[in-house]
């Protein structure tokens, strides 16, 4: 028997945060809840730097080996060794294409808020002008040799107050720019009207389009001296998050205006998450089917059982063997092969929704039309997405079937779209709403 709604899971630190591709909702712009949030985000000079440091963003790549700064390997540790002294971080690189912004190149998210925001200083009477962003680990190189006098303390101390070295510089990641006022001197952005409009009031008017500045003055040492020229897009989302402080009722600071909102609520409420990190769930962090084995095991109880699996890439003593075991035992799972798991693979909805089934003992679908403009009778999936359906444990997708090139206009469910944190917490607890209500029709 199943654990209904007021009976205790654990879905946490297995389930993983987010990876570095996981980013910040794509409603951001319209959440009022989120808009009115930022607007009462008071934030000192560090928890600036913290809003940064610790933001999800989507498009990047986790951080790999250190690049060459002058081809000298003596040379290079020396530099490394002072830069990091000095508060410097390594940096993640882009993973997918960037948008140009003039002759500069920006991730997807920060071109459309930098554009947002130079509109409204136009609206404000002023204009501003990226002087620098994306900037890849030759071009920082270039920069670097502009200021490099050698690896003497004295002349590192100078050089590494002005610029970072490669492989360490915000820029690298494409959410960060230089900014200038019309033709002038980026150097000289501190003293300008433009610059006292976006700092006033704690930064209100950059938060307010996902800006925050990059190297505050008051600041720790995070590197260079302080660079009231650069600001660095994070969105609201990580803004909110550098100063949330969980409490019962609101729990995850990225949870807040989402539409899965209940959804998550509810797993936090009944113990089956504590989330990704300690104040947030990290909804669009994708589910490996390990994970996904993790989490029904432990909505089951923890049972235990003694079986072996054919399962090769199941290592006894992994956190998914015991939940690999009663996926197996119970015939929730079958693996991708006769002696594979795949317990890296990311889990897909047909497959998450289809171990619902089976663990609801698979369930006939009471209607025969067609449901889904994407799911066919010959899908291993179809008999478990209807059910899904009839029971309310997906509802309909909101895309345009014929805009997707659907020959019927029906709804799309995306079976193969791989299944997130959120995607995962609302199909679990409308399936646990479900059994539920089954389990009091069958006393009455």
């Amino acid at each position: 028997m199943y654990r209904t709604l007021s009976m205790v899971a654990v879905f946490c630190s297995t389930l993983t945060a987010a990876a570095p591709g996981d980013a910040s909702t794509p409603s951001e712009a319209t959440n009022n809840a989120l808009i009115e949030a930022v607007a009462r985000t008071d934030l000192d000079p560090n928890e600036f730097l913290k809003a940064y440091e610790e933001a999800a963003l989507a498009g990047l790549d986790a951080i790999g080996p250190a690049p060459s700064i002058t081809g000298d390997a003596a040379s290079d540790a020396l530099i490394r060794q002072a830069a990091e002294s000095r508060g410097y971080q390594r940096q993640p690189t882009p993973n997918r294409p960037l948008v140009a912004v003039g002759h500069h190149q920006l991730q997807p998210e920060a071109a459309a808020a930098w554009e947002s925001l130079r509109l409204a200083a136009l609206g404000a009477g002023l204009d501003i002008r990226i002087r620098s962003a994306y900037r890849g680990h030759a071009s920082q190189r270039q920069v670097f040799y502009k200021h490099y006098r050698g690896t003497s303390a004295d002349a590192l101390d100078r050089t590494l107050t002005l610029v970072a070295p490669p492989g360490y510089s915000r820029h690298h990641t494409g959410y960060a720019v230089d900014v200038a006022e019309g033709s002038g001197d980026f150097n000289a952005f501190g003293n300008t009207a433009s610059y006292r409009w976006l700092a006033a009031d704690n930064f209100a008017i950059a938060k307010a389009h996902g800006w925050v500045p990059s190297y505050p003055t008051g600041s720790r040492p995070t590197g260079p001296n302080p660079e009231p020229w650069e600001f660095v897009w994070i969105g609201a989302t990580n803004i909110v998050c550098a100063v949330h402080q969980p409490t019962a009722e609101d729990p995850f600071c990225d949870a807040l205006g989402s539409q899965f909102r209940a959804d998550i609520d509810w797993l936090h409420a009944e113990g089956i998450t504590t989330g990704c990190r300690p104040n947030r769930f990290c909804g669009a962090g994708r589910l490996t089917r390990a994970q996904a084995a993790t989490l029904l095991w432990r909505y089951a109880g923890e049972p235990t059982v003694e079986i072996d699996i054919p399962f090769q890439d199941v290592p006894a003593g992994s956190y998914y063997f015991g939940s690999a075991q009663w996926m197996f035992s119970e015939g929730v799972t079958t693996g991708t092969s006769r002696t594979t798991f795949d317990p890296a693979q990311p889990i897909s909805r047909a497959e998450f929704v289809t171990f619902l089934w089976r663990m609801a003992s698979r369930p006939e679908a009471t209607g025969n039309t067609r449901v889904f403009g994407d799911v066919t009778s010959l899908s291993f999936a179809a008999k478990a997405i209807r059910w899904a359906a009839e029971s309310g444990i997906t509802t309909l997708a909101e895309i345009d079937a014929a805009s997707a090139g659907q020959d019927e206009a029906l709804p799309l469910f995306l079976p193969g779209v791989t299944a997130n944190r959120e995607t995962a917490a609302a199909f679990l607890h409308r399936f646990a709403v479900h059994q539920a209500q089954s389990d009091d029709g069958d006393q009455l």
